[in-house]
């Protein structure tokens, strides 16, 4: 019986490795992810910007201060947020309609600032402390348990 222990325990310190080496690759994941999205995000701002541009020549006084995309996607609902660009755009002479209803195409799946720049997207990180618990949670009070069991014979003797 003490042999077989004797091998258990040299698996068990085994079996870490591979769980200890999910996180990193969940931050590579994570970087990924998160710079895909964060140039998803970009390019809508700099297509607003570039918009604004053409839809104000000649009268950027009435330009509005900014267009906040977090502001947006705060909204409930695609009516909202027409609404509310309508709102910022009343000034403008051009025809904003294609405008507004492109940029509220274009939010959907674009993440809000302060997510980005956490680790914001959560569902990798699911993932990982599924497995990582996964070794441990599995091995660790059969093993404590030996532990304890065999201190208590050696106390004995």
């Amino acid at each position: 019986a003490m042999e077989q222990e004797h091998l258990n325990a040299s698996e068990l310190s085994a079996s870490p490795g591979p769980a200890c080496q999910i996180p990193k690759r969940h931050a590579r994941v994570t970087v990924k992810y998160n710079r895909k999205e964060l140039q998803k995000r970009l390019d809508v701002e700099k297509w607003i910007d570039d918009s604004l541009d053409q839809l104000y020549s000649g009268q950027e006084d009435d330009m509005p201060e900014e267009v906040n995309i977090d502001d947006l996607i705060d909204l409930p609902s695609d009516e909202e947020r027409v609404r509310k660009l309508r709102e910022l755009l009343q000034n403008c002479n051009n025809n904003t309609e294609s405008f507004v209803t492109e940029l509220v195409a274009r939010l959907d799946g674009v993440h809000k600032q302060k997510d980005l720049q956490s680790e914001g997207v959560e569902h990798p990180v699911v993932c990982h402390s599924h497995y990582r618990h996964e070794p441990y949670h599995f091995n660790n009070p059969h093993h404590h348990h030996q532990f304890h069991q065999s201190r208590g014979q050696n106390q004995t003797l």
